[in-house]
């Protein structure tokens, strides 16, 4: 068994806290119970979680390096706002992957595989209805598995990203002002279309939902999510 050194087992565990407080508060961003604009203070997330202020200071510099969280004056932790630009930047993303994944399953002649697993996901979906946060995941679980369903995985990681934004913003500025019945029924179109192999339908299903989305966050203009 090799030797560790004493200085080692600290930074290790230090590693360790810091690894788990980031990941606390990125659900707790990703949630909505840390809103944007909202400072983060070192000396109350150390005493939140029980550590020092070293692994907490390590965690903000993370999040601060994958854009969930902004350095201001005073060297301050602040929660990211998200704007309609960066919005509109995901979603530019997502319709090129998404409707690319449903061609490629499409003609590889597996769309009603992809169309079990989604139906799987999408009776979770209808049992989360009274559940905010479980229904946006599995929400979210839906379109990532029509991406992971291709298994790319350099798509897949870069994917995650897009995922955690999306399930963010979608949680605070979409799911209030949408019926979940009438999400229920946009996913269910396309599993149908899945299951038929309709090319055009299938894309229709995908387009439409993201329409609807987009224009709800144009309506809102600005920054989407405010404290």
């Amino acid at each position: 068994m090799a030797n560790v050194l004493p200085g080692e087992k600290t930074a290790k565990k230090e590693q360790n806290l810091s690894s788990a407080v980031y990941e606390a508060i990125k659900d707790k961003i990703i949630n909505g119970e840390f809103l944007p604009g909202s400072i983060l203070m070192e000396r109350s997330i150390a005493e939140e979680f029980g550590v020092s202020r070293t692994p907490v200071r390590e965690a903000l510099k993370r999040l601060s390096q994958e854009g969930w969280v902004d350095w201001e004056e005073r060297r301050r932790a602040v929660v990211s706002e998200i704007t309609i630009s960066k919005i509109m930047e995901l979603f530019t993303l997502r319709e090129m992957i998404e409707p690319f994944a449903i061609k490629k399953i499409i003609s590889e002649g597996k769309p009603q595989l992809l169309a079990g697993q989604l139906s799987a996901v999408y009776q979770e979906m209808a049992k989360a209805k009274g559940s905010p946060i479980d229904f946006m995941k599995h929400d979210m679980e839906f379109h990532t598995t029509i991406v992971h369903f291709m298994g790319l995985s350099i798509l897949n990681t870069l994917w995650q990203k897009i995922s955690e934004d999306m399930t963010r913003l979608v949680m605070h500025a979409v799911y209030p002002r949408r019926d979940t019945d009438v999400i229920l029924a946009e996913h269910k179109a396309l599993i149908d279309a899945l299951w038929n192999a309709d090319h055009a339908r299938a894309l229709e299903c995908i387009d439409g939902h993201f329409s609807i989305i987009v224009d709800l966050f144009k309506q809102k203009g600005g920054t989407v999510i405010q404290r």
